[in-house]
């Protein structure tokens, strides 16, 4: 008799285990494998928190000028009226008047342009066109201050046409951009 008890709490047992105990236990694993991804996800929070902490202290390293030379460069935002003031002021120096310009917000739809999945859509442009009316020496002066310009500008048209004297009218059309 001692034979059949202990062979029915076996069965039990297993019986047990199988239905009630098994469940449970898969979802416990399943619960596990869940805490070690979220540790996981916690260190890298922390890694991240960190870099960015040491590049804040790196960041505030850096001479104000310097900062204020990267942001012309590249902005974060754009300011149509600051950049047609600093195309004026740029002109001004040689006596040029700049007239009709034209600010053209947009993003780069260049079918041509390869950019990679992570790289998209990280920067916006402008298209500035105007014109002024100068001598083609102060005209070359006016373009190489735009090249020297800290700001980023590609040139993508001159036009002119043969005015008064030594006096010509030309139209530009120029990028620039601003990240996101």
């Amino acid at each position: 008799m001692k034979h059949n008890t202990a062979i029915v709490l076996l069965l039990l047992s297993v019986g047990i285990f199988y239905t009630f105990t098994n469940a449970q236990y898969q979802d416990v694993k399943k619960m596990y494998a869940l805490s070690n991804e979220y540790q996981n996800v916690l260190q890298n929070v922390s890694a991240i928190t960190e870099l960015r902490d040491r590049l804040l202290v790196t960041y505030e390293t850096f001479p104000k000028t310097e900062i204020e030379r990267i942001n012309k460069s590249l902005p974060d935002n754009i300011d149509t009226v600051r950049l047609a003031l600093d195309l004026d002021g740029m002109a001004a120096r040689y006596g040029i008047s700049i007239k009709d310009i034209q600010a053209v917000t947009g993003t780069s739809e260049d079918a041509t342009l390869i950019v990679l999945p992570g790289n998209e859509n990280v920067y916006e442009k402008v298209t500035v066109s105007f014109g002024f009316i100068a001598t083609y020496a102060n005209f070359t002066r006016l373009l190489a201050d735009i090249e020297r310009s800290l700001r980023i500008m590609d040139i993508k048209s001159i036009s002119f046409r043969v005015g008064e004297s030594n006096l010509y009218d030309y139209k530009i059309v120029a990028e620039t951009y601003w990240l996101k």
